[in-house]
């Protein structure tokens, strides 16, 4: 069986690992996807201090954050929750701040030392946009070549992502936004690493919104598959909303191709969690529903897993 996992952002709560490991037990779920990027928001980090040093939760040493993060492993064991991928910082890398992206380099090791210590196999690091696709490959591939050191010494795979922009009120593409271009990512980082460091996180909410054909993309992507960003929208906005539930047209045709996501996973032979990023549930929904509405996405889960192993048409 595959397991079912959440996003922590939304219903976590940083002062109760326990009970928050609890709670999400409670709803099906036997894993998550730590989002250990609200400890530091590095776009506000950048905008506040463009001058001066940087300072935030990560300027604690490795042994410190490991001391911090004990009881969320203690939790995470004590309620049989696998920590199955992590969700960096936002950003890697910014233009003209070079010792801020010495920091962040600095900040994404500690990251993958936490990973190591709670047994997470992949964290997503998000590919950086630049003006043109030239650029946008020249800064990706210095700036992930020099996270390759720490990603061997911790044993974590680095995972690219598949983006978007919004332009004009309209979302356009980004890098990994497509198939082509994330395997060619993947494989040309792994060439230099010499080995696999690197993976892919499919985003199915990013690639909804720029029209993609979900099977095809995953087809695509084959054993570069690591983890999953599960989630459905309109086809306009980036609604972080439950399956299903994407606006249907008239003919009662969904804005994403479910069906066509499973038969693909199917297909892959993928292995990994069938982890949701649905937090706007949490966001929007009064919080007496969080159990019932949590416990439907694991249901959901539940059914794709079945359906992925031949369990269930």
């Amino acid at each position: 069986m595959l397991k079912i996992g959440s996003q922590t952002s939304g219903w976590y709560n940083v002062n109760d690992p326990d009970g928050s490991f609890a709670f999400i037990k409670s709803c099906g779920f036997d894993a998550v996807d730590f989002n250990i990027d609200i400890f530091i928001p590095v776009n506000d980090m950048a905008k506040k201090q463009e001058k001066g040093p940087y300072h935030s939760f990560f300027d604690k040493s490795v042994e410190e954050l490991l001391d911090y993060f004990a009881p969320v492993k203690a939790a995470a064991e004590k309620h049989g929750i696998t920590v199955c991928q992590m969700h960096g910082p936002d950003k890697l890398w910014f233009p003209d701040r070079d010792e801020l992206n010495d920091y962040l380099i600095d900040v994404f090791e500690k990251c993958f030392a936490v990973c190591a210590y709670m047994d997470c196999p992949a964290i997503v690091v998000h590919p950086v946009q630049r003006p043109t696709k030239k650029e946008d490959w020249d800064v990706n591939m210095a700036a992930y070549q020099r996270l390759i050191p720490a990603a061997k010494k911790y044993g974590v795979k680095i995972c690219l992502e598949n983006l978007f922009v919004h332009r004009h009120m309209m979302p356009m593409e980004a890098p990994c936004s497509d198939a082509a271009e994330a395997c060619l990512y993947v494989d040309t980082l792994n060439e230099i690493a010499g080995e696999e460091v690197f993976g892919f996180c499919f985003d199915v909410g990013h690639a909804n919104l720029l029209g993609r054909k979900i099977g095809e993309f995953i087809r695509v992507l084959g054993k570069r598959l690591t983890i999953l960003h599960i989630h459905d929208n309109d086809g306009r906005y980036d609604e972080h909303s439950l399956p299903y539930t994407g606006v249907c047209d008239w003919g009662g045709n969904r804005t994403c191709d479910w069906d066509g996501f499973v038969e693909a996973l199917k297909e892959i032979g993928y292995r990994g969690a069938l982890c949701f990023e649905v937090f706007r549930l949490n966001v929007y929904l009064p919080r007496r529903v969080w159990p019932e509405t949590m416990k439907l996405v694991s249901a959901i889960g539940r059914y794709w897993s079945d359906r992925i192993e031949g369990i269930e048409a």
